[in-house]
């Protein structure tokens, strides 16, 4: 290099600092005690390694990172960096700090009229419960604990501090970094810091989005912190951004299993615990998981006896068995059958089959009627008709629901036997129409074996007379 470069490369450095000053620059050097980054000055600037540890002493910055600090102070020839002042720094150049607004650590250590005192190195300071926290929160959120604040108020008697101004100027220059990265459909992670009976508000690390509660569940929730909890860690999808308001419009349930993969993990047929978690008068809702319940409808609930509301068979917080019966992508509903396949020991109640077949018998539970004839529940997941024809006797001209709900109740058990099944339609007959059908057909079969005896009684005898 010649001299000329020499000077240009001096007129390039950054010599003038002011405290306070907001300097950034690549980490080169990391020692026991210090790290030294280059912010393009005559020396590297030092931040103290304390200053960067995370709460189990771990360092959370490396070499070659790009790094934002304050300017402290330049004395003999050293370039005293903060991220945020701890210790003895901050006795050293408190004004600074509060000239500056550069940060300062302090540690909570009571609770006082109108806030929280605050230990700032060997200074007591003062800050008002509405500057401890974007969303204030319990007493025993803060005290025992060291946070960031900015000093707000300084004089030789007194020291004000916030912690929600520092929060909202992070806030700010978060929400201009999103602006340029964050998409709609973008999955990002954040933590629930307050929940509404509309939905739930998530920090987005210093950037506030919203849940509504129609995003937080597929399926029927009565209260959001059936869902989830303040301080739980969730993954969101972003389905809106306004950013003239500032609003992110989050959802719980789009970042978790879709439609598609509810209907392949729970697949009709398939038997699974659930926990009831609200009742209505046409049935019960169950959940399946977290976020995902279906409706057992009242009819399901108990077969073999009536009920005019499901809390007549289950209470919320039951734990039940349950069959899938249908999960329907297109409307977004899940519906459940009572599993009574099952005994309490957890064996096979072999009184209820799994499959339903031709010409069998079955006892099955009266589930409801019309002037057309029966339905009768033969499991979980099958019913058949028991046609009117079937029922009346010859003789009979009509019959009437009131006669029919008298002989047959709905929620009492009779036996019948499987005439036909095509596709999802079953036809039942009584055991005794069977019976009788085949006695009939035996009785037929007899007189067709008489007739025919008769007819080569008749013919032998012709032929005897004609010597034949």
């Amino acid at each position: 290099m010649d001299f000329n470069d020499f000077n240009r490369s001096i007129d390039k450095l950054n010599i003038n600092f002011t405290p306070g000053e907001k300097v950034k620059g690549e980490i080169v050097a990391i020692d026991r005690r210090s790290i030294f980054v280059d912010i393009n000055a005559k020396s590297e600037g030092i931040i103290n390694r304390e200053e960067l540890l995370d709460k189990e002493g771990n360092l959370t910055v490396k070499e070659s990172d790009i790094i934002e600090a304050y300017f402290v102070s330049d004395k003999h020839g050293e370039i005293s960096l903060t991220v945020k002042m701890t210790g003895k720094t901050i006795s050293r150049h408190l004004d600074e700090a509060y000239e500056s607004g550069i940060p300062v650590e302090g540690k909570v250590t009571s609770e006082r009229k109108g806030g929280y005192s605050v230990k700032i190195a060997d200074r007591d300071a003062f800050c008002p419960y509405s500057q401890i926290d974007t969303h204030p929160g319990q007493p025993e959120d803060y005290i025992g604990n060291s946070f960031t604040f900015l000093i707000t108020e300084m004089n030789r008697f007194n020291i004000v501090v916030s912690r929600r101004k520092l929060i909202e100027r992070e806030k700010s220059k978060k929400l201009e970094t999103l602006k340029e990265v964050l998409e709609i459909g973008d999955i990002i992670e954040g933590t629930v810091i307050n929940i509404k009976p509309f939905g739930v508000f998530v920090d987005l690390d210093y950037v506030e989005g919203f849940i509504p509660v129609s995003e937080l569940a597929w399926g029927r929730i009565d209260k959001p912190e059936d869902i989830v909890s303040i301080a739980d860690r969730v993954k969101v999808e972003v389905k809106a951004l306004d950013w003239d308001s500032n609003k992110i419009t989050l959802s719980l349930k789009s970042a978790g299993l879709s439609w598609d993969d509810i209907a392949e993990k729970y697949p009709q047929g398939k038997s699974v615990k659930a926990k009831v978690v609200s009742l209505a008068d046409f049935g019960a809702f169950a959940e399946l998981e977290k976020g995902i319940s279906g409706l057992i409808h009242i009819s399901k609930l108990t077969p073999g006896k009536r009920i005019h509301h499901a809390k007549d068979a289950v209470s919320v917080g039951d734990d039940i068995n349950v069959i899938i019966e249908e999960v329907d992508t297109a409307a977004r509903k899940i519906s459940l059958a009572r599993d009574f396949s099952l005994n309490s020991d957890g064996t096979k109640n072999t009184a209820i089959p799994d499959i339903i077949e031709i010409n069998c018998r079955y006892r099955g539970t009266i589930e409801g009627m019309k002037s057309f004839g029966i339905f009768v529940r033969l499991n979980p997941l099958k019913k058949g008709l028991l046609h009117i024809s079937e029922i009346k006797k010859p003789t009979d001209v009509d019959i009437s629901l009131k006669e029919l709900n008298k002989k047959y109740p709905v929620g009492s058990e009779i036996d019948v036997v499987v005439k036909a099944i095509e596709g999802d339609k079953i036809s039942l007959t009584l055991p005794e129409n069977l019976e009788n059908a085949e006695e009939a057909d035996f009785r037929a079969f007899k007189r067709e074996r008489t007739n025919e005896d008769t007819f080569v009684n008749t013919i032998s005898d012709a032929f005897d007379k004609l010597g034949l």
